[in-house]
């Protein structure tokens, strides 16, 4: 291994275990369940109504119990269909799970309201409403462009994402900040054009998108990248990778249990490992655009083992996910382009491109959910953890196609399937 990678290699591993013991400390004095408690909270997500029940995410900003302030909650408010106000106190029984609050309680107990001024996120998304009338357009940008759950879809269309297992490409990541980043880097000549997309980035993970694992994770790595290279030098982004976790465990190391965290920066992992060392297969293609197209597959299937590991440990996993994903990520472009450009002209432009995109996309993701499947392959945490460091350490020193050997680490887990 090289001096670099097991350098910021040991200094991740490091974070790894400080994480792991500020994690266990806080469980020693932090409750499981408070009880019942008033909290003041400030709603950060689109409320979702149903079964005479509202659900919505938001953030502690005060109450009765200052060690959960500041921290990511959910609220259940039963008999809601909306929300009075930005800000609230609500009286309600309050648990702490992995680093994050849940909050039940009636409609009927919601006290005093706190007005609050309109954020630049609610701005562009109170004028995303008033631009588009399409019900499932708004939903897909708003679930896709601006960070919110994906249970602002139709159920339909939920389904759907998971059953092709395509659900990933919703969440707010590397893909939507790398295409800011090349867009408003060419838009300007050399220099400036670096300086703007840095701008950029940081505005749309600041102000547009929730700060969850992924984008921290994309934008750490992105941001970095372009310093290095505006002092006119190569970035290492497998490098960059190991430093992006130790900087976000080291602020929060409650995403130690995170799968969001972990989907994320393993997916990135295998991404970077299977395309390293691969002048073999470089070569084999007759040209430059055959072997892009196959890069992509190749890409999509170790990032989908990676995550297939994970997922595995409680859910099903979606094997056709590798085909899908670089096919229907390629209409995903001119919708995630011409939605940046809405985004930097406050949605200004025509919408008709925008509804187009949108609209071929989830049909497409709905007819192919029809020839799609899942797999209940159950394996324990454990293993998933041993199956992603053994194909990590193998796509670090494996070449070309003996990185396929990585696939086949995977087989015993799936025998039971097919006995």
């Amino acid at each position: 291994m090289e001096g670099r990678h097991l350098k910021h290699l040991v200094l991740f591993l490091v974070v790894l275990i400080i994480s792991f013991f500020r994690v266990e400390r806080d469980k020693e004095y932090l409750q499981e369940d408070f009880g019942k408690a008033k909290v003041l909270v400030l709603v950060e997500g689109l409320p979702n109504v149903e079964a005479n029940r509202l659900k919505v995410k938001v953030k502690i900003i005060g109450g009765d119990l200052p060690e959960i302030y500041d921290k990511t909650g959910y609220l259940t408010l039963f008999g809601a269909e909306d929300l009075p106000s930005k800000t609230f106190e609500v009286l309600g029984r309050v648990r702490l799970a992995y680093g994050k609050v849940f909050i039940n309680a009636s409609y009927t107990h919601i006290g005093k309201l706190v007005f609050t001024r309109e954020s630049i996120r609610e701005l562009f998304m109170r004028r995303v409403d008033e631009r588009i009338q399409d019900q499932e357009i708004k939903a897909l940008v708003f679930s896709y462009l601006f960070g919110e759950s994906q249970e602002v879809l139709p159920f339909e269309y939920q389904t759907a994402f998971w059953q092709t297992g395509l659900l990933h490409i919703l969440v707010v990541s590397g893909f939507h900040l790398s295409l800011v980043a090349l867009i408003l880097r060419f838009l300007l000549p050399g220099r400036y054009g670096f300086i703007l997309s840095l701008i950029g980035i940081s505005f749309y993970s600041f102000f547009i998108v929730p700060l969850d694992p992924p984008v921290l994770r994309a934008y750490i790595m992105i941001f970095s990248a372009f310093l290095i290279l505006l002092i006119y030098r190569r970035p290492d982004y497998l490098s960059l990778l190991f430093l992006s976790g130790s900087i976000i465990l080291l602020i929060f190391p409650e995403y130690l249990s995170s799968y969001s965290f972990w989907l994320s920066f393993t997916a990135t992992l295998y991404l970077i490992l299977a395309n390293v060392n691969v002048d073999g297969i470089k070569n084999f293609f007759p040209s430059r655009q055959h072997y892009y197209i196959f890069m992509s597959f190749w890409g999509s299937l170790f990032a989908t083992l990676s995550t297939s590991n994970i997922v595995a440990t409680f859910s099903y996993i979606t094997p056709l996910g590798i085909v899908f994903t670089p096919l229907v990520s390629m209409i995903f472009i001119p919708f995630t382009a011409y939605g940046i450009l809405e985004l930097f002209t406050f949605f200004s432009l025509p919408t008709f491109p925008l509804e187009l995109f949108g609209k071929i996309i989830l049909n497409l993701v709905n007819i192919i959910s029809h020839i799609s499947f899942t797999l209940n392959t159950s394996i324990s945490v454990e293993m998933a953890i041993f199956l992603n460091i053994t194909g990590g350490v193998l796509l670090y020193f494996l070449k070309d196609w003996w990185k396929v050997l990585v696939v086949f680490l995977n087989v015993p887990f799936l025998l039971p399937l097919w006995l």
